[in-house]
């Protein structure tokens, strides 16, 4: 209960965060694409080989030819992909090479069929050049899109031959057309929505509609990827009519155009909401196209498949998928590649050194029985567990876009107090060196995301989707919380949050004061707060904790200081805020409205918080208060802030709507 107010390591590189505009985009071979070669060598007088066909899992072309002394012909065609689904064809045929003339040589192209996740690789490398010869030019990939082939991409251009060829140009993705769009495979026995039509660059996106949240507000999302450097021309189609449109966040300055129940707009990876009239929300989540991720055939990754898994979510097999995650625990294949489909589990615990790998259209889906969670950690607020649960691990990753579901609206039920058996959808306790990129968490039955007496734990590209109440102030369903837990953070994120969005604090019980919690680039709608310090506040510090470049689309109060316990709580900075609504609070810190739910010491302090260029479209209240001359604020520090466009250089500017007590001191203006 709480306040009313309320990659595989270092290989895999972050991916951009920010929207990059641009028609097209040279890109390594990736998802169906390949290495183009360089120029050819001299060989025999043979032209290229045939081509192979794909077996049932996708074997590549071999036959291929050495190049006479006018240039050798182009090596086989890779294979087609096979039969079974989530296998692509392999990579092409290996090319020929080149004469001692100027002839270059070209890789073949992959090909995906109907039903593969991944299309087959795109062309091979071509041989390396003459003493004359002409660069090699990459083979392209023409994988299908994902459900009915992969996705396929242009293969890299080529490199210099080894005696003198020159470099061939890179390929380019049309960032206007298919190719510049990844999607995924619908989420089996997910609910596609009959409101929404979303398609990108003409290509149709899945859109779920969340209607297990009911009776509280059904939102809808589609989630799909740009290659990189692209942007995308996005088409949204009501099967209603509509007058007005709000899209979120508002400082991405989209210019929508509307033409009857349509709207059309372009964005490069960008997390959005978008409000049609009174309507249930749309969230148009895209992410930037993943690096180098792992495929099912690499040396170092096991594919969940080879468990014999349900991939249907009609068994519970908890059993199966901890006996993977604890096989790949330091083994040479130390990647857990969970391809497409619904796994029903209970409580998953991870292990050190090892990365769990979610593809796009995989879906762990919590039980609904709480029997079945039961590897428990140390007790916060009287919750132990977790659907995918870090209990003292470290060196671990949970990679892709896949989903983690902790069904908590099924679990709860309709009720929006504290549920009698609480479960987060991801939990990390005692943990060093996690990092969680790219996936979404849905649903919890508790605080979604606990990271908890933990150190380095980082989550890039990070989308929660829980279930919000509009018919009380909140429901206990958090976003994402640092707790006791030092030098870690949340970097391009997207919260819809029940509860508060991200809400740091530090527990009587813990081990740890809390320190260096940056919360950056993430978009935030939440009915409570959407950036805030406690309500625990407990230990002796609570010490540079950063929101920065932060999207506040909607909260009940923006930017928050609960301190009611021991702490001592300093350098907390607002960095770059943007906040469209707030209903209450656009600014809350204070000491003298201890919880009545629990017991607090209240004698916490705040020292020192920062607000700069922080801009609020809404002129709601400002409220600074301290409890005592002894329990007191000292050090508010406003610079570039902004209400309703107009800069406040005072604490009576009328501007703003103040509520300040005589226990706060040194409020300085810039």
């Amino acid at each position: 209960m709480k306040a009313l107010s309320v990659r595989l390591f270092a290989s895999f590189a972050a991916l951009s965060l920010l929207p990059v505009v641009g028609c097209s985009s040279d890109q390594a071979g990736d998802d169906g694409a390949g290495k183009g070669g360089s120029g050819a060598t001299g060989g025999g007088s043979q032209t290229g080989g045939s081509t192979s066909t794909g077996g049932s899992l996708g074997s590549s072309g071999n036959a291929n030819g050495s190049g006479g002394t006018t240039g050798g012909a182009g090596g086989g065609t890779g294979a087609s992909g096979g039969a079974m689904p989530d296998t692509g064809g392999s990579a092409a045929g290996a090319p020929s090479t080149g004469g001692s003339s100027a002839g270059a040589s070209r890789g073949g192209a992959g090909a995906g069929v109907a039903g593969m996740t991944n299309g087959g690789a795109g062309g091979g490398v071509g041989a390396t050049g003459g003493g004359a010869g002409a660069s090699a030019t990459g083979g392209t990939g023409t994988g299908g899109r994902p459900g009915t082939g992969g996705s396929g991409g242009a293969g890299r251009g080529g490199t210099g031959g080894a005696s003198g060829g020159a470099a061939g140009s890179p390929a380019t993705v049309d960032c206007s057309t298919a190719a510049g769009v990844i999607t995924y495979p619908d989420l089996p026995g997910a609910t596609a929505s009959t409101l929404y039509t979303v398609t990108a660059n003409s290509t149709p996106v899945f859109v779920e509609k969340m209607a297990k949240f009911s009776p509280e507000m059904q939102v809808h999302y589609a989630n799909f990827s740009v290659a990189t450097g692209c942007t995308a021309t996005i088409a949204v189609t009501l099967s209603q009519s509509f007058s007005s449109y709000t899209l979120s966040p508002k400082s991405r300055n989209l210019t929508a155009t509307k033409s009857g129940n349509t709207l059309t707009f372009t964005s490069g990876p960008n997390y959005l909401i978008l409000q049609f009239d009174t309507k249930e929300l749309l969230f148009v989540l895209i992410d930037d196209q993943e690096v180098n991720p792992p495929r099912v055939g690499d040396a170092n990754v096991k594919s969940l498949a080879d468990y014999m898994v349900d991939n249907t979510g009609g068994t519970l097999e908890t059993t199966k998928i901890q006996s993977a995650i604890t096989a790949a625990s330091g083994a040479t294949q130390n990647i857990l590649y969970v391809p497409p489909g619904r796994y029903k589990t209970g409580e998953l615990s991870m292990k050190s050194n090892m990365t769990l790998y979610l593809a796009g259209g995989a879906i762990l889906d919590g039980s609904t029985k709480t029997s079945d969670y039961a590897a428990a950690g140390p007790a916060v607020e009287s919750t132990t567990h977790g659907v995918l649960h870090f209990n003292n691990v470290s060196n671990a990753s949970v990679l892709g876009r896949g989903v983690i579901d902790n069904n908590g609206s099924i679990i709860r039920g309709t009720s929006n107090d504290t549920p009698s058996f609480k479960i987060n959808t991801l939990r990390v306790d005692g943990g060093s060196k996690i990092v969680i990129d790219g996936i979404i968490v849905r649903d919890p039955v508790f605080w979604g995301t606990l990271v908890y007496n933990s150190d380095q734990v980082t989550f890039k590209n990070y989308k929660v989707i829980n279930r919000r109440p509009t018919t009380t102030t909140y429901n206990q369903e958090d976003g994402v919380d640092f707790d006791c837990s030092t030098n870690s953070g949340l970097t391009n994120g997207f919260i819809y949050s029940g509860d508060d969005s991200m809400s740091p604090k530090r527990e009587q019980e813990g081990m740890m004061d809390t320190k260096n919690i940056t919360y950056e680039k993430v978009v935030a709608y939440s009915n409570s707060a959407a950036t805030k310090i406690g309500t625990k506040t407990f230990g002796n510090t609570i010490d540079g904790v950063t929101f920065k470049d932060i999207d506040i689309v909607k909260a009940g109060r923006a930017m928050v200081i609960d301190a009611n316990d021991t702490a001592v709580i300093t350098n907390t900075k607002w960095e770059n805020i943007r906040i469209e609504a707030a209903d209450s609070n656009l600014i809350d810190i204070e000491e003298d409205r201890a919880p009545d739910w629990r017991t607090a010491p209240n004698t916490s302090t705040v020292k020192d918080a920062y607000f700069t260029d922080v801009s609020c479209n809404v002129k709601s209240l400002i409220n600074i208060h301290g409890l005592s001359s002894s329990i007191n604020v000292n050090g508010v520090h406003f610079s570039n802030f902004t209400v309703q466009g107009k800069a406040i250089t005072s604490q009576t500017d009328s501007d703003a709507s103040w509520n300040i007590n005589s226990y706060v001191s040194n409020i300085t203006f810039q």
